[in-house]
């Protein structure tokens, strides 16, 4: 007991002098925050972390432009530009969140081109060999094939995934773009069919991440691993 009681201070103490950082990124759609955002900012709320949190469309930049002899030697990207500042910022933090919505069955063409200019960390060696990532994916359908495909992006970087927070919402684009009534191609007619035509779109449609059990559930548990693997 004594010596239990002993290594719990010292690892308080140690908490209150470092402050351990988490940084976390979504790629959710602009001009609202949808539950991607939410979902991410959630599981940095409840890390109790100092965290900053980043809205990817809000920034701009572009993929990897393949100018290696600048990043090859300091292993982080040197591409000026709004992410520039936040790929240091990710190689000092203790832990990454990374959210993103599914387009086309994949993960969207924003975290593409955040995830394609990772290559700054592979150099010789991986700089962010075990890092600890919580990845969040969210579909209106499906959200395994691209949660398949982000975990195989990331893995590029070594980096240890440590849990992913799936949701499905059930809550097609189409219910925001203001053409349901006559299209039949889009989402919602696939799932409704004609009755998509007469639909009045009304709020409880957009299914919300907080309402649903299982995601609770999920995203306490993402959070719990990451304070196991942080050993906070």
């Amino acid at each position: 007991m004594q010596n239990w009681s002993k290594n719990f201070y010292e690892r308080v103490l140690y908490l209150l002098e470092v402050k351990l950082k988490l940084i976390g990124f979504s790629s959710g759609g602009v001009g609202h925050e949808g539950n991607v955002g939410r979902i991410v900012k959630a599981i940095m709320d409840k890390s109790g972390l100092e965290a900053e949190f980043v809205k990817l469309t809000d920034l701009t930049y572009s993929g990897c432009k393949g100018c290696v002899q600048l990043c090859a030697v300091p292993q982080v990207c040197r591409l000026q530009d709004d992410l520039f500042p936040y790929y240091q910022k990710i190689k000092e933090a203790d832990a990454v969140v990374i959210g993103t919505p599914v387009y086309g069955n994949t993960f969207n063409a924003i975290m593409y081109s955040f995830l394609e200019r990772f290559f700054g960390y592979r150099h010789v060696s991986f700089a962010l060999q075990d890092k600890p990532f919580v990845l969040v994916v969210c579909g209106h359908r499906k959200t395994d094939t691209a949660t398949e495909h982000l975990q195989e992006r990331l893995r590029r970087s070594a980096v240890k995934i440590v849990d992913t927070v799936q949701f499905v919402s059930n809550s097609p684009p189409c219910l925001m773009c203001g053409r349901h009534r006559e299209c039949s191609i889009g989402g919602l007619y696939t799932v409704m069919g004609e009755a998509a035509h007469t639909l009045t779109v009304t709020p409880d449609l957009f299914c919300k991440w907080e309402n649903s059990s299982d995601t609770i559930i999920a995203v306490e548990s993402a959070v719990t691993k990451l304070k196991g693997v942080l050993a906070i």
